[in-house]
């Protein structure tokens, strides 16, 4: 009788142990993607994962609204004399467009180097369409890295060929 109650214990400690580990897995699969991203270096530069993030949060409950995309400001704008400062100011310059270099950025030479370009869904069939080395015009915007103050990643705002 003593081995059958021993086996029962240790039949249910094991199971426990794998639910534990199981839901350890889950969480750190599910919210371990920055540190992942990190290790990887240049070859990941320019990911973003959507969706608010838990900084963004409401302070009072903790949870968002339903269809509700960000929390509301909490505090008025500073008042800079009734001139508005873009928070992400177009950049416009000359290159020339020197391909894809994954699903969602684009290299273009400049005479001050290579500038990698994150782009969207929406241009994929804009930039599809220019020949490798074509001579381009483009607008873009210098947007910081979330979590890194001195980092920032270039977004496509506008290409076009100049012929």
């Amino acid at each position: 009788m003593m081995n059958s109650s021993k086996r029962r214990r240790s039949k249910k400690a094991v199971a426990a142990g794998a639910v534990l580990l199981a839901v350890m897995l889950a969480t750190s699969a599910c919210s371990g993607t920055n540190a992942n991203n990190e290790n990887k270096g240049n070859e990941q530069q320019g990911t973003i994962e959507e969706g608010p993030a838990v900084s963004e949060l409401p302070e009072e409950s903790g949870v968002l609204e339903p269809d509700v995309s960000t929390p509301e400001p909490t505090e008025a704008p500073a008042n800079n004399g009734g001139i508005e400062e873009p928070a992400d100011p177009v950049k416009v310059s000359e290159g020339t467009y020197s391909g894809l270099s994954d699903s969602h950025s684009i290299e273009i030479e400049t005479a001050t180097g290579t500038i990698p370009m994150q782009i969207t869904e929406e241009q994929k069939s804009t930039i599809e369409a220019l020949p490798d080395q074509a001579k381009v015009k483009f607008e873009y915007k210098e947007k910081a890295i979330e979590g890194e103050a001195t980092l920032k990643q270039n977004w496509l705002v506008k290409i076009e060929e100049i012929k």
